[in-house]
């Protein structure tokens, strides 16, 4: 068992907006899945709409259907509605975003889903501000209910305030609060005006422990037909610079005798002899890869909080990643070595460290364990239930 006691919430439903999984984008936003899964599991009713864009899909459209029901990894239903809109890419035309239409849409087509729902629900949920969090803000006021949103973004500037602009405050009448997912991310929102007054909690990201615990070494290797004796580095994650996978084969390549494996896509996919693995993996299929590594290195520039790193956590890996302030609420001297993500000489001389030192990859692999103890998903997801219903009860 992988996990303890959870509080049942029977008596509550919430209507959650955001890009969701399709069958056309199965990994769209993974992560705002889990949690629904993970309150699902807890007894909460889940209804969730995820707007598809007719622009983006164009053909692909006719393979998502209207309605689908999600069924959690215990056998609980998340009923899924997919409206369609017309969305249009982040264009600049003087001091205005085509980035505002699809936002619009985005929007209106919640809110008319949401309309059509016959049954009553608590709590208006949204993922991310763009595409989620103020749409499920005017949710929250046509059914005459609370709102709340996840804040996750890497950088507010870059990734709302480039697209939108400055967000009036009325737009954010009727939030009842944010959950941010790292105390970066909650000071960041506490400068943008229309959020400074509105209720905020600090609640990091977190793992499904029925998923992501310790397996057996040897026999994860096999799975994946990797080498018994060798020392191998693992990476989850995009094939961009942000996340850094190729300065972190600039670093394995330096080091006799370690190698590495990388799970994720992307256009430019890292390449050499030192790379024993590379492909993209199904989400369900992550634990086991994570399983067969040594050591989890993610030299990242900018997070929100890193799903991947708390879920190499669960499978018992010591972890190296930056030393930015996105990692101060999740890792520690504890459970990883901190570095410069810019720095190949930082990489090396942290991957060496723990190669040569198995007592220190010891510590940090038990450190490891005790941190995403608490960094559980069911355990995030009662978290963010009990600080819906007592914002909530706020007068």
């Amino acid at each position: 068992m992988r996990r303890s006691d959870r509080v049942k919430m029977c008596s509550y439903s919430v209507i959650f907006v955001g890009m969701y999984p399709n069958p056309v984008d199965k990994y769209l936003n993974s992560f705002f899945q889990n949690l629904i899964f993970g309150m699902a599991d807890n007894g909460v009713k889940c209804t969730v709409i995820s707007p598809v864009s007719i622009t983006k899909y164009r053909a692909r459209t006719n393979h998502i259907p209207n309605e689908s029901v999600d069924i959690t990894p215990e056998g609980n239903n998340v009923r899924v509605i997919y409206p369609r809109y017309f969305s249009a890419s982040g264009k600049k035309i003087g001091e205005y975003n085509t980035r505002h239409i699809g936002e619009y849409f985005f929007q209106q087509a919640a809110v008319k889903a949401a309309k059509t729902l016959k049954e009553h629900f608590d709590f208006a949920y949204g993922h991310f501000v763009l595409d989620g969090g103020l749409a499920a803000i005017k949710v929250g006021k046509a059914l005459g209910i609370p709102s709340f949103f996840a804040y996750g973004e890497c950088d507010y500037k870059s990734q709302v305030e480039d697209y939108y602009g400055e967000i009036p405050c009325e737009k954010v009448e009727g939030l009842k609060g944010i959950i941010s997912v790292s105390s970066k991310n909650t000071n960041e929102l506490s400068h943008v005006n229309a959020f400074r007054d509105i209720h905020k909690i600090t609640i990091p990201n977190a793992a499904n422990s029925n998923l992501f615990y310790k397996k057996d070494k040897t026999e994860m290797r096999r799975k994946y037909n990797l080498p018994d004796n060798e020392f191998i580095v693992g990476f989850v994650g995009g094939f961009i610079d942000r996340k850094g996978d190729k300065r972190l084969l600039e670093a394995v390549n330096r080091i006799d005798g370690a190698y590495v494996a990388y799970a994720g896509r992307g256009d430019n996919p890292p390449k050499g002899e030192k790379v024993l693995f590379c492909d993209s993996l199904e989400h369900e299929e992550i634990p086991d890869f994570l399983n067969a590594m040594d050591v989890f290195v993610l030299p990242t520039l900018n997070e929100g909080s890193c799903n991947a790193i708390v879920e190499a956590m669960a499978c018992g890996l010591p972890i190296i990643s930056s030393d930015l302030p996105f990692n101060d609420d999740i890792l520690s001297d504890d459970n990883s070595i901190r570095i410069n993500p810019n720095s190949i000489d930082d990489i090396e001389k942290a991957i060496r460290t723990i190669y040569e030192d198995t007592m220190l990859r010891e510590r940090l692999s038990e450190g490891a364990l005790r941190t995403a103890g608490d960094l559980e998903i069911h355990t995030r997801a009662d978290r963010i239930l009990q600080f819906m219903i007592n914002e909530s009860t706020i007068i």
